[in-house]
């Protein structure tokens, strides 16, 4: 299970995120309150306007047998690195839907998962649901 939180208010982080795709638009290209710093692209069919790049960052979660236990991966990665996974995993020669998708931009998350661990066994974990404290 890969839970990926959107929590659209995007107020509270400190760090730019990378600019992964330009845009021209002075209408409506606007970063941190002001025009003109999504890049330079010129209006054409195959470019998008306003998807200037990621937004802040969020958190996302793998449930997962084959998870890293404590592991936290600093790659960058947003919610298409979901699809990138399976993308990579599930169709032929790491096709991508196309059409400028970030997916194949994306970072993979493939660095949160070992695959190669056997049979480790897999230890369970349970929080109390009135404290949010492991469970005894």
């Amino acid at each position: 299970m890969i839970i990926a939180y959107d929590d659209s208010g995007d107020w509270y982080d400190h760090v730019m995120p990378p600019l992964v795709s330009t845009s021209s638009d002075p209408v409506f290209d606007a970063l941190f309150g002001q025009q003109g710093l999504c890049g330079n692209t010129q209006h054409t069919a195959a470019v998008y306007q306003d998807r200037c790049g990621y937004g802040p960052r969020l958190i996302l979660l793998a449930i997962f047998t084959f998870s890293k236990t404590n592991y936290i991966d600093h790659h960058i990665t947003n919610q298409t690195s979901i699809l990138r996974f399976i993308e990579d995993n599930w169709l032929d020669d790491g096709q991508r839907i196309e059409d400028h998708s970030l997916d194949a931009k994306v970072g993979s998350i493939a660095s949160i998962f070992d695959f190669n661990c056997g049979d480790k066994p897999v230890n369970s974990f349970f929080l109390d649901s009135s404290t949010g404290m492991p469970a005894k």
